[in-house]
């Protein structure tokens, strides 16, 4: 099984770094995880955004510091912690984000002759269903967080 495992993840790695190239969106990939990790996860500390996307404290301020001056996100005080800063994505950020995923499926749609709709729905189904697995028994993901958007 686990074999299996360590397949799926390096496979998925892939495919998502395939459809970064096919795409032709310009969006840097770390701008574009960086977008994603907010996303998923609304307004967190510099602190837990370098713990979410396993990058140096250091990495994840220079980052944040791009996505910020870019628009795409926002920095305030922590308002239970005050020397702590949050981030969050703006509405640009999140059109930002829209608009590369959409062209990440645009790109990798084209290219997929005889997976029909209800092939790539179940696809999307067992995925999305191994995720909600991960994020229930981790203690990665806690309640107090939010959730993806419904699809």
């Amino acid at each position: 099984m686990d074999d299996i495992v360590v397949d799926l993840l390096v496979t998925a790695g892939r495919l998502t770094r395939l459809a970064g190239v096919i795409s032709g969106d310009d969006l840097p990939r770390a701008v574009l995880r960086a977008l994603a990790v907010l996303d998923e996860h609304g307004a967190v500390r510099v602190s837990e955004f370098a713990r979410i996307d396993r990058c140096s404290q250091p990495a994840a301020t220079a980052l944040i510091g791009k996505v910020v001056s870019e628009g795409f996100a926002t920095r305030r005080k922590d308002p239970a912690d005050s020397r702590a800063v949050v981030v969050e994505l703006t509405p640009a950020g999140r059109t930002r984000l829209a608009r590369s995923r959409q062209a990440f499926a645009d790109a990798i749609g084209a290219h997929l002759p005889g997976f029909d709709t209800a092939r790539l729905a179940r696809l999307d189904g067992e995925l999305h269903e191994l995720l909600d697995v991960l994020k229930t028994t981790s203690r990665v993901h806690t309640a107090s967080r939010k959730q993806p958007p419904a699809r």
